[in-house]
């Protein structure tokens, strides 16, 4: 179960998501497929990428985002890189 802090990224990693992709908030469940059901091409990715790096002074790992293919896979690989960096 993530802490109060976890909780709070989660919800700003998702409203930076759906600002960016114009996606509702509410579609960007853990288990959606980023590629297949949300629609999110590599465009929106490095569009995405980009804003998350720049908010939470952070390196994603762009190789990494092949093999991510849901919202949850996303979050927790964001979450764990923003804990790193903060530890």
């Amino acid at each position: 179960m993530p802490d109060e802090k976890t909780n709070v990224i989660i919800e700003e990693l998702l409203q930076l998501i759906s600002q960016v992709s114009r996606i509702e908030k509410g579609e960007l469940m853990y288990d959606v497929r980023v590629r297949e059901e949300l629609g999110i091409d590599s465009l929106m990715a490095m569009e995405i990428v980009a804003t998350i790096e720049k908010r939470f002074d952070i390196r994603i790992d762009e190789s990494i985002l092949n093999s991510i293919n849901t919202v949850g896979d996303f979050l927790d690989y964001v979450i764990s890189l923003i804990k790193g960096k903060h530890v």
